[in-house]
């Protein structure tokens, strides 16, 4: 009997763990229900500000708060252009070390840092060492500029001390630099080039490439490309910083805006038209080329459309007719 009351109960216990296992199951899912909340929704961006899609009205305060400006797009000539980093340098045949063939002492400075000297100029007075050697004088041995003086009245030197730099600054080396890539075989000697610096701001600094290395020191992840670029007015000098653009296929007739203009990333791009005074309007946009600060608008935008390249960042989470836009900050250009 004991055998037919364990056989009884075996069923009873597999029934309530079942029921068990079942309870766990339901709970698990409306919980996962409730963390999930109704459709699951993420903000578009940070903060879960509403992107306003359609026409945007503003109030004149708004768009004084704002700092609204626009620019016209335009019919121009773009280029496809690299652009890389640069610095300028000295070319090697316009820098001169001032050294003496021997050994001796300064006695006189003929010529002070930042002075201009000509070919031949004498720059510094020498006594030799070697005992009944008149005193000499050290030469310029081209035009240009004293950019580097080490010498000081007394000073002891032996052949091997630069005692002075000059440089002749009517002519500089861009010398951009370029990781690895396919893109570098786009590049050739004789190609436009233009720099950028925000030392000049708006200002373009037009040359041509000069040569590529065809090789990169050891150690280092770049090449470099050289560009020679005319200074008649003598505002570059050496180790300005700033941007080079490499012309690397012919111009092509375009609509151009600011790239200042976009925004958007990967295929979502827009920008905001000015339809009347404070109306503006968001438009999808298809962009093409790239050259410098301007891009090539494909689709979208029509030839003196006034678009808008400053407090656009803002006027996306603007909805218009009396929104909040007293609290715009800063702009940010995507």
């Amino acid at each position: 009997m004991n055998a037919v009351l364990a056989k009884a109960a075996a069923p009873q216990e597999e029934n309530e763990i079942m029921k068990l296992i079942l309870t766990i199951a339901i709970i698990a899912v409306a919980a996962s229900a409730l963390n999930a909340g109704p459709g699951h929704d993420h903000p578009e961006e940070p903060g879960g500000a509403a992107v306003q899609g359609g026409p945007v009205e503003l109030t004149q305060q708004q768009a004084d708060n704002l700092g609204l400006q626009t620019v016209e797009a335009e019919i121009t000539e773009l280029a496809p252009t690299l652009e890389v980093p640069a610095v300028f340098v000295l070319p090697p045949e316009r820098h001169a070390r001032i050294t003496a063939p021997f050994a001796g002492r300064v006695t006189a400075l003929l010529a002070k840092l930042g002075d201009h000297v000509q070919r031949e100029q004498p720059l510094l007075r020498v006594t030799p060492l070697a005992v009944g050697s008149p005193p000499q004088e050290i030469k310029a041995p081209l035009d240009g500029v004293i950019f580097e003086q080490d010498a000081v009245i007394g000073l002891p030197f032996t052949p091997e001390t630069t005692l002075m730099q000059t440089g002749d600054y009517r002519e500089l080396l861009a010398r951009g630099s370029f990781y690895q890539s396919p893109e570098l075989t786009r590049v050739e000697p004789g190609q436009k080039t233009v720099v950028l610096l925000d030392v000049f701001p708006g200002e373009r600094f037009e040359g041509k490439v000069q040569r590529v290395d065809p090789g990169h020191t050891d150690g280092s992840a770049f090449f470099h490309i050289y560009a020679l670029v005319p200074n008649p007015e003598d505002k570059l000098h050496p180790n300005y910083r700033g941007r080079m653009l490499i012309e690397t296929g012919a111009p092509q007739t375009v609509v151009a805006v600011p790239r200042r203009a976009v925004l958007g990333r990967l295929g979502a791009k827009f920008v905001y038209v000015q339809t009347a005074p404070l109306h503006f309007e968001r438009r999808e946009v298809v962009a093409g080329l790239v050259s410098g600060d301007r891009v090539e608008i494909v689709e979208g935008v029509l030839p003196g459309d006034a678009v808008v390249t400053n407090g656009h960042y803002q006027l996306q989470y603007t909805g218009g007719g009396g929104a909040p836009a007293e609290e715009a900050g800063h702009d940010h250009a995507h």
